[in-house]
């Protein structure tokens, strides 16, 4: 992640204090009787991950379920008198391997928003979690690995975690997708950039019968500025002629071995400048109905794979525009999550059920009870994290 990245992130912290988009108990302050905060979670690491679940149950915190924590809002059920909601994007592949385990071990439960149009078959036997080390069959390594080569679950670990009772699965749309918005050329598609989490930033490429993820596009396709296909802007919709051409010059130089090359970036704008990027915008219709697709598709996907119905929706990126709002309602989705939000730290009973706030993980130990943190001690763990200096 480049330096001004970085420092952008640890600075959002103070600003978004100032905004109001973290709850009182972040500063040492309370956490009222019947507010339930949500916490947001990606990957996950043992000894991180296994502190946060010690220190909540140590403090008698109650995680809830999806449905549990709908009844809270709706005022259908009262708020435990500490609860909590951990929730887990993208379904990456360590709640397998790490997350499972130990939840399992401490009781507790959390809700994946998964994103069935990335998710596939194993292609093996199971592959083994944090028990299997404990147990002695397995080393550290293999399981500290596992988002190397399955960066997501597969179907088969999501069906069985379904029936475990452990996770409720719902929808983080169909592909996680982004859209390009015009026909500026921003990158290039290298190998780096076709598989796992660094593929959902890479927007759709248009194609017949159906649209290309990262890992169908080939090498050297021009990647064009984007936006989330659940915010409002309206997709561009190329000509593939400038990416089979620049996809040629890949493909003549060694494929993956151009991009060893030098100037291998400036061959590539030559070839763009020479035949810039063509195309449409879609129509309103069209972008409704893709958006509809993406939410119906997701929902349909995971209550087939699991057997269960799909109530809960995360929007990528948090981002969702009027049109995205009005079509998860009709499709059938009870609730959407997005991230921080001005003025609403937590969402609490009779809130924006459309619009449900959560904070990053990094909070979790700032809730009240023994051995709690501070934010100072928060904010230096970021940055060790940030510079490569561990959690």
């Amino acid at each position: 992640m480049p330096l001004g990245q970085q420092l952008r992130e640890v600075l959002e912290v103070p600003r978004d204090l100032l905004l109001g988009r973290y709850p009182p108990f972040v500063t040492a302050g309370p956490l009222p009787r019947g507010q339930v905060p949500v916490f947001v979670f990606h990957s996950l690491e043992p000894d991180s991950f296994g502190r946060q679940l010690d220190y909540l149950a140590d403090n008698r915190y109650l995680t809830l379920s999806a449905d549990q924590y709908l009844a809270v809002l709706t005022g259908a059920e009262p708020a435990p008198e500490r609860g909590a909601l951990l929730t887990f994007d993208d379904a990456r592949g360590s709640l397998w391997s790490v997350g499972y385990p130990l939840l399992r071990g401490h009781g507790m439960r959390g809700v994946v928003f998964m994103v069935p149009g990335r998710t596939s078959p194993r292609p093996g036997v199971s592959l083994p979690t944090w028990d299997d080390v404990a147990a002695g069959n397995a080393t550290a390594a293999q399981v500290l690995d596992r988002e190397t080569d399955g960066p997501f679950l597969f179907w088969e670990e999501v069906e069985e975690l379904s029936k475990s009772g452990v996770f409720d699965f719902e929808s983080h749309t169909m592909r996680h997708a982004r859209i390009a918005t015009g026909p500026r050329v921003v990158g290039f598609l290298t190998p780096s950039l076709r598989h796992g989490y660094a593929a959902m930033d890479v927007p759709l490429f248009s194609s017949e019968p159906g649209d290309l993820l990262a890992h169908q596009a080939p090498l050297g396709s021009p990647l064009l500025a984007s936006s989330p296909r659940t915010s409002e802007a309206l997709r561009f919709i190329e000509n593939p002629a400038t990416r089979l051409a620049c996809a040629a010059e890949v493909a003549a130089e060694g494929g993956e071995a151009f991009f060893q090359q030098h100037g291998w970036k400036r061959r590539l704008r030559r070839i763009v400048a020479s035949r810039p990027v063509a195309g449409r915008f879609e129509t309103r219709e069209e972008q409704a109905r893709s958006i509809e697709d993406e939410l119906r598709e997701a929902r349909e996907d995971i209550q087939a794979r699991t057997g269960r119905p799909v109530r809960h929706l995360c929007y990528p990126w948090h981002v969702a525009g009027p049109t995205a709002r009005r079509l998860a309602l009709k499709s059938g989705y009870v609730t959407a999550f997005c991230g921080k939000i001005a003025g609403t730290p937590i969402t609490g009973i009779g809130g924006d059920l459309q619009a449900i706030a959560r904070i990053g993980d990094d909070y979790l130990e700032l809730l009240p009870g023994r051995g709690r943190t501070s934010l100072i001690s928060i904010l230096r763990r970021k940055l060790r994290r940030r510079f490569g200096n561990g959690r």
